[in-house]
């Protein structure tokens, strides 16, 4: 009985405190925080570079033209997809939603700071205009940000064997959404039909999940899940 009960208390002992474990999640946010925000900044950064990619699709007989409101800024969007799904394998939902919500907030200080601060000490007047642009900040920021989301819910629900089902569907539903939302709100900011926009908007989600399926599979030797987040 008495070892029964030093057992006991010895397993309360080594029980880890609600502060150790609110230090660890917290810790367990930092990296891959920074990462979506520097995605979200390259991307940010390479609003206006063009596709030079998918120009290139002609010399071979392919015509695929999203138009001109494709930039390469919408390729580092995918990017931050891949670090969800990725970061989703390691720590898993919560930690995915806390570290999206943490970038989101970050970038809407950094926005109310650039539109309504003094952002003209540290920022060139070309990045404060872009930002003060409303109509494609709000379409931006909000559909990306469901997207990402959505992303995490569907991976989180899918996850497990086999491995490439849940980096292949939250991706899809995940930027269905983003696409959705993008186009509808952005509206008569951007040239062309809703349809036409969203339709080649899609076709290029659909691509990029499955280069980034190949990517996901090439790490997942290097990222391992934490205990308890096995599977994909």
């Amino acid at each position: 009985m008495v070892m029964a009960e030093g057992r006991f208390h010895q397993s309360m002992d080594q029980k880890p405190s609600a502060m150790a474990e609110f230090a660890r999640f917290l810790g367990s946010l930092m990296i891959p925080t920074v990462l979506l925000l520097a995605a979200a900044v390259a991307g940010f950064l390479d609003r206006d570079t063009p596709v030079s990619l998918i120009g290139s699709l002609e010399a071979i007989g392919l015509q695929f033209d999203p138009g001109s409101w494709f930039t390469l800024g919408h390729l580092w969007v995918f990017s931050l997809f891949l670090l969800v799904n990725l970061i989703g394998r390691r720590h898993g939902a919560s930690v995915t939603f806390a570290s999206i919500l943490a970038a989101a907030c970050i970038l809407a200080g950094v926005w109310a700071y650039a539109v309504l601060g003094d952002a003209h000490v540290v920022m060139p007047a070309d990045m404060i205009a872009a930002l003060s642009e409303r109509t494609m900040v709000l379409a931006v920021a909000l559909s990306v940000s469901v997207g990402l989301l959505v992303n995490t819910i569907v991976f989180d629900l899918v996850r497990g064997r086999p491995w490439w089902k849940a980096p292949l569907l939250a991706p899809l539903f995940g930027g269905a959404v983003m696409v959705v939302l993008f186009h509808a709100l952005a509206g008569g900011a951007l040239a062309g039909d809703f349809s036409d926009r969203a339709a080649a908007h899609f076709g290029i989600v659909v691509f990029a999940t499955l280069f980034m399926l190949v990517v996901y599979h090439a790490l997942r030797a290097i990222i391992q899940p934490r205990s308890g987040y096995g599977g994909a």
